[in-house]
C-alpha cells in the first residue's frame, strides 16, 4: 500500500475525530463565553483571555529542546535502531526538566506579582495568580512527559491520540459545568478544569505510549551531549516559529490589555477564537502527514509530495471556508445575537480574520514541509520576521489610531495577507518543485470555486429577508451549505478523489444492507 494511500486514510480518519472533538469543545466554549458575559463584567471577563494570552507563550521555555523529538524518534524506529529511540529520550530529558524547574520559579514570581506586571481589575489580582499559577504546573507537567508521549507518533496512532483528547474536552466541560453552574459564574473556574484535565490526559497519554513503545524510558548512561545539542539545533529554527506565530495572534491581547480598554480585550478575544478554532483543527486533522512527508523526502518521491502538499492546500481551503464565509457575511447578526449590542467591534474582528484564510490554508502544510525536508530555516525565520513586523504594526496602531481590536485585527490581516503572497506562496513552490500554473490548477481554483457560490448564495438569501432571529440564522447557513457543497462535489474534485468517493458511499451502503 502506498504511502499516499496511507496518508488519506490517516487524514480522513483523524479529521473525523478532530472535527468531533473541535465541535463539541467549540460549542462550550462559546456558552462559556455567553454564560460569563451575562453574570460577570467585561473588567472581570477580560482577565481570562489576558491569563490565557500569557500562557500561550509557555511552549516557548521548551520547544527549544523538544521541537525535533517526535521527528528524530519516528526516523530511528523508522530504521529499526529501538536503542537510538531510548538514547533520544535520555538525551533531551535532563534538559526538559531543568527547563521545567526555570519555568516554574519563573512562572510562580509572574504569578505573584501579576497584578504590577498588567492590568488587572482591582480585587481580581489574587483569582489571576492562582489562574496563572494552576496552569504553569499543569503545563510544565506536560512537558516533562513529552519525550515520553512520542509512541503515537511512532505507531502513528493519531485516532486514538485523538480519542484521548475528547476524554480530556469531555471531562474539561464536564469540570466547567460543575463549577459554573453548581458553584458560580467565576473565570478561575476555567482554568481549574483546564489544569485538572490536562494533567490528567498527560498521564494517561505518556502511560498508553510507553506500552506501545518500550524504549521510551530514561537511562542516565546514554546521554549523549552532542545528540542534545543535534535536537536543540532543529529546535532552534521551530521555536523561532513558534514565537512569531504566537506574538502574531496571542500578542495583540497583552496589548490590548496595556494600551486598550476590557471591552477591547474581550472583542478581539472572541473574535480570534474562531479562526484559532478552525486553524487548530485543520492542523491536527493533517498530523498524520508529517511522517509520510518526512518518508516521502527521504525516497525523492518529489512529484507524490508536491501532490499531497496541494491537496493539502485544497482540503484546508475546503474545511476553512465553509464556516469562514458564512461566518463573515452574517458576522454582525451573529454577534448581535450571541452577545447583544455592546460588543459592536467583534463582528469586525471575526471578518477580518476570516479573511485571512483564502491566503494562508493554500500553503496550509508549508511549515509540515519544511521541516520533512530539513529546511526550517527558509520558513520559520522569514516566518518570525513577517510576524514580528505585525506586532509593530500592531503597536502603531494603538499608538496613533482609536481603533483599539479592529485596528491590531487589521494589521494582523495586512500582514498575512502580504507575507503569503509575497513570500509563502513562491516559497511553496519552490519547496515542491511547482509553477504556479500547477499551485492554481490544483489548489486555488478548486478551492476557492465552492466558496465563491456558497457566498453568492449567503448574501442573497439576507437580501432577500434580514435575519430576525437565531432560526433565520440556522437556516440561511444551512441553505448555503447545501450550495457549497453540491459546487465542491460536482466541479471541484478530481477523478481520484471522485472514485474514492464513491468507494466511500459503496462501503456505507454495504454497511447499512448488514445491518438492515
Amino acid at each position: 500500500m502506498s504511502s499516499v494511500t496511507i496518508s488519506k486514510r490517516l487524514v480522513a480518519i483523524n479529521s473525523a475525530s478532530s472535527l468531533v472533538a473541535k465541535v463539541a469543545n467549540m460549542t462550550v466554549v462559546l456558552w462559556m463565553y455567553q454564560y460569563l458575559l451575562k453574570y460577570v463584567s467585561a473588567d472581570e471577563f477580560a482577565v481570562l483571555p489576558v491569563v490565557m494570552s500569557l500562557m500561550v507563550f509557555a511552549p516557548l521555555f521548551f520547544s527549544f529542546f523538544t521541537g525535533g523529538i517526535a521527528r528524530h524518534l519516528v526516523d530511528a524506529y523508522a530504521k529499526g535502531d529501538r536503542l537510538r529511540a531510548t538514547t533520544i529520550v535520555s538525551s533531551i530529558f535532563p534538559l526538559v526538566a531543568a527547563m521545567a524547574l526555570v519555568f516554574l520559579v519563573a512562572g510562580i514570581v509572574l504569578a505573584f506579582f501579576i497584578g504590577d506586571v498588567l492590568n488587572i481589575v482591582p480585587g481580581m489580582e489574587r483569582s489571576a495568580g492562582w489562574m496563572m499559577a494552576m496552569l504553569l504546573g499543569s503545563f510544565a507537567l506536560q512537558m516533562l512527559g513529552l519525550p515520553f508521549a512520542a509512541g503515537f507518533h511512532i505507531r502513528q496512532r493519531f485516532l486514538e491520540l485523538n480519542l484521548w483528547g475528547l476524554a480530556r474536552d469531555l471531562l474539561r466541560i464536564t469540570l466547567l459545568l460543575v463549577f459554573l453552574l453548581g458553584i458560580g459564574p467565576h473565570v478561575i473556574w476555567v482554568s481549574f478544569a483546564t489544569a485538572i484535565s490536562e494533567i490528567t490526559y498527560t498521564g494517561v497519554t505518556v502511560w498508553r505510549s510507553r506500552q506501545m513503545v518500550p524504549e521510551l524510558r530514561m537511562r542516565r548512561d546514554l546521554f549523549e551531549p552532542k545528540l542534545a545539542r543535534q535536537l536543540m539545533s532543529f529546535g532552534l529554527w521551530t521555536t523561532v516559529g513558534r514565537l512569531g506565530g504566537l506574538m502574531y495572534i496571542n500578542a495583540a491581547t497583552i496589548l490590548l490589555n496595556l494600551h486598550g480598554t476590557a471591552m477591547d480585550v474581550t472583542s478581539y478575544y472572541i473574535g480570534s477564537t474562531f479562526y484559532r478554532q478552525i486553524d487548530s483543527t485543520i492542523s491536527l486533522a493533517a498530523l498524520p502527514l508529517l511522517p509520510v512527508l518526512t518518508a516521502m523526502n527521504a525516497l525523492e518521491e518529489r512529484e507524490r509530495l508536491a501532490r499531497t502538499v496541494f491537496r493539502g492546500g485544497r482540503y484546508a481551503l475546503w474545511v476553512a471556508l465553509s464556516i469562514a464565509v458564512p461566518l463573515t457575511i452574517y458576522s454582525r447578526e451573529f454577534v448581535a445575537l450571541y452577545l447583544g449590542p455592546d460588543y459592536p467591534q467583534t463582528a469586525m474582528v471575526i471578518t477580518l480574520f476570516m479573511v485571512m484564510f483564502p491566503f494562508t490554508n493554500p500553503t496550509m502544510l508549508l511549515g509540515m514541509t519544511a521541516m520533512s525536508t530539513a529546511r526550517v530555516k527558509e520558513f520559520f525565520l522569514p516566518a518570525f520576521l513577517f510576524q514580528f513586523a505585525g506586532l509593530v504594526l500592531m503597536g502603531v496602531m494603538l499608538r496613533f489610531t482609536d481603533l483599539g481590536a479592529v485596528g491590531v485585527a487589521v494589521a494582523l490581516s495586512f500582514i498575512t495577507i502580504a507575507s503569503q503572497l509575497t513570500y509563502f506562496w513562491p516559497l511553496c513552490l519552490n519547496f515542491t518543485d511547482a509553477r504556479f500554473k500547477d499551485f492554481s490548477a490544483l489548489v486555488l481554483k478548486p478551492g476557492l470555486m465552492p466558496a465563491l457560490a456558497g457566498m453568492f448564495a449567503w448574501w442573497g438569501l439576507v437580501q432577500i429577508r434580514p435575519i430576525e432571529g437565531w432560526r433565520d440564522l440556522i437556516i440561511y447557513g444551512l441553505s448555503g451549505e447545501v450550495v457549497y457543497f453540491v459546487v465542491l462535489l460536482l466541479f471541484c474534485l478530481n477523478e481520484r478523489e471522485k472514485t474514492d468517493l464513491k468507494q466511500v458511499i459503496l462501503r456505507l451502503r454495504g454497511l447499512v444492507r448488514k445491518r438492515v
